[in-house]
């Protein structure tokens, strides 16, 4: 049995074949066996690797931007020993300080603004009894402009020039958290 050609040449395809024939062999009489030049591909991937490079960079700095302490399920306290959970929340009239027992201090406004002579007081005392406790949250009222925020987060994070003296770290509360005051805190006494 011998093979038979199933692709026969049709009429058009004829001289097509023979175009490219004709074209392959002026390439092979030019010297188309020549090396391929790759000089200008590892080029492109220099620049395409830099680029990588850069920007994965640029992603990773975006991602460590919040350095957010998550809780994890080995470092629960004990129940011995609760943490604080000291607040401050900032409302128009008044400052209200209250710790995870609820106790509550109510700090009225001065004619100059919120008392915060009176805040750093209260912290240095919460803070003395209190030596391991870092964290604080601030429940901020929509009404409180931002300049009394920043005053306020100020007064509990950096420890009095006198409590220093007395040996208290420099920093009262270095970790604050911030969130919106609830509705029924203004009725507290």
């Amino acid at each position: 049995m011998t093979a038979v050609d199933l692709t026969e040449d049709t009429g058009e395809e004829a001289p097509r074949k023979a175009r490219r024939s004709r074209r392959l062999a002026r390439h092979l009489k030019r010297g188309g066996s020549e090396e391929l030049n790759i000089a200008s591909m590892i080029d492109v991937f220099a620049v395409l690797v830099f680029f990588l490079l850069v920007s994965s960079s640029i992603t990773a700095a975006k991602l460590n931007v919040l350095s957010l302490n998550l809780p994890s399920n080995d470092a629960a306290a004990p129940p011995d020993k609760q943490p604080l959970q000291l607040s401050v929340s900032l409302l128009p009239d008044a400052l209200l300080i209250s710790d995870r027992n609820g106790a509550v201090r109510r700090l009225d406004n001065t004619p100059a603004g919120y008392n915060l002579q009176a805040l750093s007081e209260t912290l240095v005392e919460t803070k003395k009894a209190a030596p391991t406790e870092n964290t604080i949250t601030l429940l901020i009222s929509p009404d409180v402009p931002y300049e009394d925020v920043v005053k306020v987060m100020d007064a509990a994070r950096l420890t009095p020039a006198e409590a220093r003296n007395l040996g208290l770290p420099r920093e009262l509360y270095p970790l604050i958290s911030i969130g919106d005051t609830p509705v029924s805190a203004g009725a507290a006494p």
